[in-house]
């Protein structure tokens, strides 16, 4: 894919006025007023067709148009709720004719699919909640910027020992902690030869372990992160060590990667799932790029003990999108982006 086909400068006409300034999203406004460990690399696709790579070529061709630089989900922080939309939803209107259907004839993007997955959501009558997980559910210093008693837990897992591999810096070693995540030695034998052994500390969002009990309870719940399996298995051992709430993950493989700026996470890779029955809780709005109405925009989490978001969006679950027929309707009916975006591409013609 052509590293040229974003252009690396923030977009300047926002649309200003198509947002109305706000301090909290629209989810915290309307609460103050009202069989997993045996996952394992497979392919569900077929080894690419003729047309199939002509679908990849036409895919590559649509994203090399765009020409803005993604705005990090650093922004989309409490207070800023508005500032990040009105930066963020121009660029959404660049990719809103994009075929990301086309992107999912890669084989690549099934690597680590989990194979319960078709089963476990045709048989089920609940809808399907996908949570992202970093700043969304933890936060994670991978930067060490604080001291190791600040952590709510600290999570252990093996890399590849390759330089860049993972994109961040981890700090080596195993701790002796009780809110360790646990490798067991038979877990280590092999691994521990070929692979790097990083220890992290993470931080819990506020009533993260509650909000998964309860949203289990009412929706078929996995996890939809960009990060790799090695660090979000981790992380999600911590979230759920029973495999209790959490039925299936999706990592970085299954995303849809646009010029190595940004991620999408296109919901159809979950093949004959409607869509209508889908939602993504996530604090990246471009995530949801290929499927705007089946996106909910959480603030980012990072380390703010009185932050409330899970209760925010715990309430808009059980209050609009459990009764729905349709959540797509529901989510543009309360938060709107499909006609922001449908605005922005009028105003600009």
């Amino acid at each position: 894919m052509s590293m040229q086909c974003l252009n690396k400068k923030r977009t300047s006409s926002c649309d200003e006025l198509l947002l109305k300034p706000s301090h909290s999203s629209p989810l915290a406004r309307e609460r103050s007023n009202s069989s997993i460990n045996n996952i394992k690399p497979i392919s569900n696709s077929p080894n690419p067709t003729k047309k199939s790579k002509s679908n990849l070529k036409k895919f590559e061709k649509e994203v090399s148009k765009l020409n803005f630089f993604p705005i990090g989900s650093n922004e989309n922080v409490a207070g800023n709720y508005e500032q990040y939309l009105s930066q963020t939803l121009p660029h959404i209107a660049q990719m809103k004719d994009i075929k990301f259907d086309y992107a999912l004839e890669s084989p690549l993007l099934y690597e680590y699919f989990p194979k319960n997955i078709l089963e476990l959501i045709v048989s089920s009558n609940k809808k399907i909640l996908l949570l992202d997980l970093d700043e969304t559910l933890i936060h994670t210093d991978f930067e060490e910027e604080f001291d190791e008693d600040k952590y709510d837990a600290k999570i252990s897992f093996y890399s590849e020992n390759k330089e860049n591999e993972l994109n961040r810096n981890f700090k080596l070693g195993k701790y002796e902690n009780d809110n360790e995540s646990e490798i067991t030695d038979e877990e280590s034998k092999d691994d521990s030869k070929q692979k790097v052994l990083n220890t992290v500390g993470i931080f819990l969002r506020p009533g993260v372990k509650k909000f998964l009990e309860e949203v289990s309870e009412n929706f078929e719940v996995g996890i939809f992160t960009a990060s790799v399996p090695e660090y979000a298995d981790a992380a999600i051992k911590y979230l759920d060590p029973e495999n209790k709430y959490i039925k299936f993950r999706l990592y970085r493989n299954n995303c849809i990667n646009v010029c190595d700026l940004l991620r999408v996470k296109n919901l159809n890779i979950i093949k004959n799932i409607p869509l209508k029955k889908v939602v993504l809780v996530d604090n990246n709005i471009y995530s949801f790029a290929a499927q705007i109405n089946n996106g909910i925009l959480i603030n980012s989490f990072y380390t703010d003990k009185n932050d409330n978001e899970l209760l925010n969006v715990l309430s808009y679950l059980n209050n609009y999108i459990l009764p729905s027929d349709d959540v797509r309707e529901v989510n543009e009916n309360f938060f709107g982006f499909k006609k922001i975006v449908n605005d922005i591409i009028s105003n600009s013609i």
